[in-house]
């Protein structure tokens, strides 16, 4: 007979239930997770067996406690884990009534996965550090199940165990009758160690499981460079050759010698910090030893650098002495004559051949009595003349006879000059 419309909206939504499992970290433990619009108040589990599809056990209402949730939006789980005659997967029918007489039935609500848990116990490498002369590190440890039904941990005898090296497997071993193992791996970096249980068709039923990952590092062999020249800070002309040899040694216990078949390159950089030039790359002779000549461009330093691609070799590095680059200055002119009215006129023009310029050049006008002890007179500053060179000139008052001459003093980068002498009389 069918209701009258108000009738059917009287009737309540039949309980949905969204899920049924084992607990994760414990998988004789079945919880559910239902929701309804009133309390739930029955739930009936039937396990069923996936092999054989035969119902081996029912688990009743006074069996779950609610975990989390709410009574009409929560998840059950069973108070202790469910036994089980044999392990392996389990479908999950649900039976659930909330408080409205609302029933469901879910003939596939999910399953349960009555599997032993792999877990390792007390998994150690002999070494946390490894050098490139012993790269060999043992471990051991202990591999036990967890028993769904009772969570016991019994040993896992005669099961094969991973050991991993930074996630690949390098090495299986087989675990004695106490569930021991004991392996050794190969470390060619500083990476993680750790021991894994994978699926084995010979034990179907016990689950992955995998140790704690232990890092090993490394302990590099130490290089350094040793520059035989220039040793000393140099000041040199621009345009002047420099050499610099150098020769890399690494530590062994008997002291530092030199170190073969390296790689690495040579730069020169610029004390201002904002150029620098490619000067060479090489591998080292069995001496050691680099050597290459560069013209520098301004003053700076040389670096010379080596670096392995076996980690287990430092890197080094290291700068020779300063080379001061100086640029060429000259006066190409300079005269001085009398004026009608007893003083003197100079003026003349300055060079700077290496194709840089200061960005100020002060000329410093000097007097001589006797043209052997000079003073200044005064300072003027030489210009672009436009063509010729950096023009300067000055007019001195009452000047008295004797000798005359301008004089550019050396700076950071260009060396000073002297202008010639010129005598004037009265």
């Amino acid at each position: 007979m069918t209701g009258t419309p108000a009738a059917n909206a009287a009737e309540g939504q039949a309980p949905d239930v969204r899920w049924a499992h084992s607990v994760s970290d414990d998988l004789g433990t079945l919880e559910v997770g239902i929701s309804s619009d009133s309390a739930i108040t029955a739930i009936k589990a039937h396990i069923v067996s996936a092999a054989t599809q035969q119902e081996v056990a029912v688990v009743e209402n006074d069996a779950f406690d609610l975990a989390s949730g709410t009574p009409d939006n929560g998840v059950w789980r069973t108070k202790q884990p469910l036994d089980l005659p044999d392990l392996g997967s389990y479908t999950v029918r649900i039976e659930t009534t909330d408080a409205d007489g609302d029933h469901t039935v879910d003939n596939s609500a999910g399953t349960l996965t009555y599997y032993v848990a792999a877990v390792f116990e007390d998994v150690r490498p002999d070494r946390t550090e490894i050098d490139t002369d012993h790269r060999q590190v043992r471990v051991d440890g202990t591999l036990k199940g967890r028993w769904p039904g009772t969570r016991e941990l019994k040993p896992l005898a005669d099961h094969r165990v991973d050991l991993d090296v930074d996630n690949w497997t390098e090495n299986t071993v087989r675990t004695d009758a106490e569930g021991n193992f004991s392996g050794t791996v190969t470390v060619n970096d500083a990476v993680p160690v750790q021991a894994v249980y994978r699926h084995d068709t010979a034990h179907p039923f016990v689950l992955y499981g995998e140790s704690e990952s232990t890092r090993i590092g490394i302990r590099q062999v130490a290089t350094r460079w040793t520059i035989q020249a220039p040793a000393q800070a140099r000041t040199i002309d621009y345009g002047q050759e420099v050499t610099v040899t150098a020769t890399l040694e690494r530590e062994t216990p008997q002291g530092w010698v030199p170190f073969e078949g390296q790689s690495g390159g040579v730069l020169y950089e610029a004390s201002s910090g904002t150029h620098w030039a490619s000067v060479g790359y090489f591998t080292t002779g069995e001496d050691g030893k680099v050597s290459f000549t560069h013209t520098p461009w301004e003053t700076g330093t040389f670096r010379v650098t080596s670096h392995s691609d076996d980690p287990f070799i430092a890197s080094a590095s290291s700068n020779s002495a300063e080379i001061t680059v100086l640029r060429a200055s000259v006066f190409t002119s300079f005269s001085a004559t009398r004026t009608q009215d007893r003083g003197v006129h100079v003026e003349g023009l300055m060079d700077f051949p290496d194709g840089w310029t200061p960005a100020t050049i002060p000329v410093h006008i000097q007097y001589s009595r006797d043209g052997a002890k000079w003073t200044d007179l005064l300072t003027t500053e030489a210009t672009w003349s436009g063509s010729g060179g950096h023009a300067f000139s000055a007019d001195i008052a009452d000047a008295r006879r004797g000798y005359f001459r301008a004089v550019f003093e050396a700076t950071e980068s260009f060396r000073g000059a002297t202008s010639e002498v010129v005598k004037v009389r009265r």
